[in-house]
């Protein structure tokens, strides 16, 4: 029996793959947590085999958790469970210890299918990551997104730390349209919050916005 934790911030999410994992008869989701603080308190409890990590916890990264595993010897596999990572925190990821990158979009049968990979000794890489950039299959150029000229405008004030209603009032219009542009750059760009979308449209958009 394969006993997991399962950590990621987004509670239907953390559920439902628990309800899917619980029916193998090999697999045991035996915690569930959705901060890093519950995350390192619950491994210093021990018992798991396998550790299910999201990338992004709310303003915090995953990969703290993957540091403090490889600090305090946590004695079991590391699997991050995400909707994406650039290259360079790939790279991270499996330089301080974790066991392989599986992207959200995947069925929950290839889940199940990098489970045993990684519990068997091996690394774990979605293959958006091998293939060449030439075949568009690198996450970075597939999670590019196409902004419109609002979509500038809303993000060079969020790069300027601007609230809401002050790029609403540099733009001319209501603060209500900002929260609903910021909705959509959340959607294009795959993150959940403004600290997120930042970093993201650094890493990958800084010279379209420039």
């Amino acid at each position: 029996m394969i006993r997991i934790l399962l950590v990621d911030d987004h509670a239907l999410f953390r559920e439902g793959l628990a309800r899917l994992l619980n029916v193998r008869p090999d697999l045991q989701v035996s915690g569930q947590c959705s901060t890093v603080q519950e995350a390192l308190a619950l491994m210093r409890g021990g018992g798991y085999d396998l550790l299910l990590l999201d990338y992004e916890l709310g303003d915090r990264r995953g990969n703290e958790i993957v540091i403090a595993a490889k600090e305090r010897k946590f004695a079991g596999k590391i699997l991050v469970v995400t909707v994406g990572v650039t290259r360079a925190e790939l790279r991270q990821l499996l330089n301080h210890g974790a066991s392989g990158v599986f992207l959200k979009n995947n069925p929950p049968e290839t889940l199940v299918e990098a489970i045993h990979a990684v519990m068997r000794g091996e690394t774990w890489i979605d293959p958006k990551y091998t293939s060449s950039p030439a075949e568009g299959g690198a996450l970075d150029s597939a999670r590019r997104a196409r902004f419109t000229e609002r979509d500038r405008i809303v993000l060079r004030g969020v790069f300027e730390g601007l609230a809401n209603k002050e790029i609403a009032e540099r733009i001319g219009v209501s603060e209500s349209a900002i929260k609903a542009s910021l909705q959509q750059l959340f959607s294009k760009t795959g993150v959940r919050t403004r600290s997120q979308l930042v970093r993201v449209a650094l890493e990958q958009y800084r010279r379209e916005l420039l």
